[in-house]
């Protein structure tokens, strides 16, 4: 069976964002069987109208507007009398859950831009120590440094890291 150029893309991306639609929809859905629902729904509605999403725009942001809708239209069927939440409710918590998301995906690519900024030493130690399951202790051991000086040093790339992003993040919204 020969997969389309264009159902490929389609299953690469959904497949990439999928784990964080899922939390998107069960924060909007009481049940895990009802999230089941809504996420095999708005996949049925994703592949449908995919020919209409742009890939300039990023694919989780589309793939929650139809998520949205596919609650929405979940509560609407359903046989139970007692909702949780009104659909405005649902609506809100839906858009500072995707207002939260494009926070977490800024702050992520500033604190990846700050690593590269740290001179070599400060990211071998970061990495040494974040990037593994090292504890400071069998780090310290390793490096031959005590153990109080890593928590130090760790501490100063922490705070200095912390800044950078502070700065960049601003820096990106007012340009």
């Amino acid at each position: 069976m020969k997969i389309s150029p264009q159902n490929e893309q389609f299953v690469r991306l959904y497949a990439r964002d999928e784990g964080r639609l899922r939390r998107y929809v069960a924060s909007l859905v009481p049940s895990t069987a009802d999230v089941d629902d809504v996420l095999q729904e708005t996949a049925i509605a994703l592949m449908r109208k995919f020919e209409q999403y742009d890939d300039e725009q990023p694919f989780f942001n589309w793939a929650c507007r139809f998520a949205l809708y596919e609650v929405l239209q979940h509560r609407k069927r359903s046989n139970t009398r007692r909702r949780h939440f009104s659909d405005e409710v649902v609506e809100a918590i839906a858009s500072e859950y995707q207002r939260h998301q494009q926070q977490s995906e800024e702050r992520k690519k500033a604190l990846a831009d700050c690593l590269h900024k740290l001179d070599s030493q400060d990211r071998r130690l970061v990495e040494l120590r974040y990037f593994s399951e090292e504890t400071i202790d069998s780090l310290a051991q390793r490096i031959g440094e005590p153990a109080a000086k890593l928590y130090r040093s760790l501490a100063r790339i922490r705070y200095a890291l912390a800044l950078c992003v502070r700065e960049t993040i601003a820096a990106e919204a007012t340009s």
